[in-house]
């Protein structure tokens, strides 16, 4: 029973990966660059939050990057400022942004 769930557990998170990691793998840093000029006011053009409710970007894996601004693309993750955002990126753009904050060092903690 219990070799049941893990299994259906790991085709999950397998089928949910699948979608972005070609996004992830599709961005362009120098257009990310770009793009995230719209986003620095909350996340810091080099990726370092200037908001305390907005988390640090540089560093963040790509993949998860662009599941989170899918999530609130599509409204199953919520933030009052995000869901006003993420509706107009691109998949293009979010693939982008992705590859341009992964590119940044870590912000430190």
């Amino acid at each position: 029973m219990r070799s049941a769930g893990l299994s259906v557990g790991v085709a999950v998170l397998l089928a949910l990966a699948a979608p972005v990691a070609p996004a992830a793998a599709d961005g362009d840093v120098a257009a990310g660059h770009g793009k995230a000029k719209k986003c620095a006011a909350c996340h810091g053009i080099d990726g370092k939050a200037k908001l305390p409710d907005a988390p640090n970007l540089a560093g963040q894996n790509p993949i998860y990057l662009v599941a989170a601004l899918n999530a609130y693309k599509s409204g199953a993750r919520k933030n009052d400022m995000m869901s006003l955002v993420a509706p107009k990126l691109s998949d293009q753009d979010i693939a982008d942004l992705a590859a341009y904050y992964a590119s940044l060092g870590a912000a430190p903690k």
